[in-house]
């Protein structure tokens, strides 16, 4: 059975909504966020939880989830900060 995933920008209605079900600090840190029932996964847990979800092609990447949060965390920063110099574009699409 596959998940449906729903993409919401701080521009949407239910933004608000959401924002107040968490902590602020949770908010401030720019990065992607998913939403599993009342948990709030950021950085490379969300990208982890994702990845269950993935076609069976990506599944062997989910081999890298066996190394330390923190260090994914920083991988996850540095793709993140560096994203625009790969795709040679003003802004990074929301797939």
């Amino acid at each position: 059975m596959a998940v449906q995933l729903h993409v919401i920008t701080q521009y949407d209605v239910e933004y608000l909504d959401i924002q107040n079900r968490f902590k602020p600090a949770d908010w401030a840190v720019d990065s992607i966020k998913l939403i599993v029932g009342n948990q709030l996964f950021m950085k490379s847990k969300a990208i982890t939880a994702l990845m269950v979800e993935a076609h069976w092609y990506f599944q062997p990447l989910r081999i890298f989830f066996l190394l330390p949060t923190s260090f994914l965390d920083a991988m996850y920063d540095f793709i993140a900060k560096n994203r625009y110099l790969w795709r040679k574009e003003d802004n990074c699409e929301v797939i």
